[in-house]
């Protein structure tokens, strides 16, 4: 979603090439629109009670600071058959919001506190000509209704005044940008490029939508907003998508003992990378926001103060100190946040299903030199599900300890982590994800006789010895030959600590 911010004159803007028309729009602008239509190779309707609400809560927020932005409308307006420039406009990208808002139109306009007759009809006109293509899989008039009657649940709690001014910021300060193109198929590459380049839209798509969007309420300038932007697009999408999906998400899970979700992280799950809203209807008044918002004040003070020393070198510079455990500040944090952890998992070796070779040498930072010799070992494993869910689990151990001590002692306990890890590899013959969840959350019975979150553990611990004194079960003769076929004697063998430790000072 772009961002918000003060809403510009909505005259239009024509591109040289006159192929592109751009403008703002407000939401009473956008419904009254008589040429607009939906084509039917739109997809149905899908927005549920829980999208209508939270975008009714949005709004709610936001109309203290006088405007709010909605979003692109990207719009088809092609020739018709007689040459002259139709006066239908297709909507190419949008459909679901410009649905939803004449929900929300229609469903105030049946509340009876709504005493402003002028009001009223003005929302009853807004949307009186809006027709919906023809379907036979009835999901969009069933979404259609559910939300309507969502929305008049909602907004008849509220008092006459209240509906009344939420009406009027709707309709009149409310807007979106709207993107008006001659060519169809430009039309459909826009569409592509406003859903991040024609990929599948990753959960952290939406997170960085967010972000930006709370990044942008700071009045940050423009340069700093696309600093953040290229900061975050110098890595690629892929990794950033595993390093949260695979590695954060499942460490914040896991530490509360949580299970991971069947079908692992998704947008029902992004409030986790939420955290400390400033502003208005923002959250910083409670007593957690306060230690991330006083660190976030200390780390930007000495920044300011000593800029130019740390410039020369002459003091070093202090870095928030994040913790996995401890929430984020939204915004600008939130992307500090990733280039943090993109750098640590980098530093200890976490790889991204798909990588190229290309992807992994030229990354910086480059994995650890003390961690190589078990890297070398982890990563000639074989592909297959079985050996990606270990290492990962594998990974998310290792990061969970970098993030609680920082790189003291992390050689041997990455090694400990993983003996930890692997011995459930040796001990099955098949893995499957649950298998690993469960290893994670009390250690599998196959592997350890002893019950142990380590990741609980960790959050707690105040020492790395935490980790050293582990009482990982010997393994047996069979444990020995296993690890041996699987290429994992080392970790294993009679004296493998010494024998790995002399390989890493040779």
């Amino acid at each position: 979603m772009p961002l918000s911010g003060p809403t510009p004159s909505s005259e239009p803007e024509t591109q040289p090439d006159s192929q592109l028309i751009a403008s703002i729009a407000t939401i009473a602008e956008l419904l009254q629109d008589v040429t607009l239509t939906i084509p039917s190779y739109q997809r149905p309707y899908r927005w549920d009670v829980e999208n209508v609400s939270q975008l009714i809560a949005d709004i709610q927020r936001f109309r203290p600071s006088g405007h709010y932005r909605l979003g692109t409308v990207i719009l088809y307006t092609g020739d018709g058959d007689d040459g002259t420039e139709t006066r239908r406009s297709e909507i190419v990208d949008g459909q679901q919001r410009y649905l939803t808002f004449a929900v929300i139109a229609h469903a105030i306009t049946e509340v009876p506190r709504l005493a402003d007759v002028k009001l009223a009809e003005r929302l009853r006109n807004a949307v009186q000509h809006i027709q919906l293509p023809g379907r036979r899989d009835g999901q969009t008039q069933l979404n259609l209704r559910r939300n309507f009657a969502q929305v008049r649940n909602v907004v008849t709690r509220w008092s006459g005044i209240e509906i009344e001014e939420f009406a009027r910021f709707f309709l009149d300060d409310c807007s979106v940008i709207v993107l008006k193109v001659a060519d169809l198929d430009a039309a459909f590459q826009m569409f592509d490029s406003q859903n991040t380049r024609g990929r599948a839209l990753y959960p952290t798509d939406l997170l960085k939508a967010y972000h930006l969007r709370e990044f942008s309420q700071t009045d940050p300038g423009t340069a700093r907003l696309l600093e953040v932007v290229k900061r975050w697009e110098s890595v690629p999408s892929a990794e950033i998508n595993h390093l949260i999906a695979a590695v954060l998400f499942p460490i914040k899970r896991w530490t509360s003992h949580q299970p991971l979700p069947r079908k692992g992280f998704s947008s029902d799950y992004i409030g986790l990378f939420k955290g400390v809203r400033q502003g208005t209807g923002g959250n910083e008044q409670f007593r957690w926001a306060r230690l991330p918002l006083l660190a976030q004040t200390a780390t930007d003070r000495f920044a300011a103060e000593n800029r130019a020393l740390i410039q020369h070198g002459v003091v070093d510079e202090l870095t928030y100190p994040f913790q996995l455990t401890q929430p984020v500040v939204d915004g600008e944090m939130f992307f500090a946040m990733v280039d943090h952890y993109v750098a640590e998992a980098r530093r200890i070796g976490i790889r991204w299903q798909g990588a190229s070779d290309k992807e992994l040498r030229t990354r910086a930072p480059s994995p650890s030199s003390e961690l190589a010799p078990l890297l070398e070992i982890l990563d000639d494993q074989p592909p297959g599900a079985g050996n990606r869910y270990v290492r990962e689990l594998f990974d998310c151990l290792l990061l969970a300890y970098v993030d609680r001590f920082g790189w003291h002692h992390t050689r041997e306990a990455a090694f400990a982590l993983a003996q930890h890890a692997y011995l459930l590899r040796i001990r099955m013959a098949r893995i499957a994800m649950p298998s690993v969840d469960t290893h994670a959350l009390e250690a599998h019975y196959r592997a350890s006789a002893v019950r142990v979150n380590l990741f609980s553990t960790l959050a707690y611990a105040l020492d790395p010895d935490v980790i050293f004194t582990l009482r990982i079960p010997r393994p047996s003769t069979d444990d020995e030959n296993n690890a041996a076929k699987r290429g994992l004697a080392p970790l294993f063998g009679p004296d493998e600590l010494a024998t790995w430790e002399a390989s890493v000072t040779q």
